[in-house]
C-alpha cells in the first residue's frame, strides 16, 4: 500500500494494532508488504470479499466506529 498515511490516521493504527496485538510498527509493515488491508467503508470490503459466514481467508479482521475496515490475510 502506498501513501499510509493518506489512508489511515495514527490513531486509528493505534487502535486496531491493539485489536491485532502489533505494535504500530509491525502494522505499518504489514500494510506496505500488502499482508493487511484497509477498506474505507463496509461495501468495499464486502465487494472483494463478499458476506459470508466465516472468511477462511482472513487471519482477523477488525472493523472501526469510523465505517473502516482493517484485515489480515493469512
Amino acid at each position: 500500500m502506498e501513501n499510509i498515511d493518506h489512508v489511515v490516521h495514527i490513531g486509528e493504527l493505534i487502535a486496531v494494532s491493539k485489536v491485532f496485538q502489533l505494535n504500530p510498527f509491525q502494522m505499518i509493515t504489514l500494510l506496505e508488504n500488502d499482508e493487511m488491508e484497509v477498506f474505507e467503508n463496509k461495501e468495499a470490503f464486502l465487494g472483494k470479499y463478499g458476506l459470508k459466514e466465516t472468511y477462511d481467508e482472513l487471519e482477523d479482521w477488525c472493523e472501526l466506529n469510523n465505517g473502516k475496515i482493517f484485515t489480515k490475510t493469512k
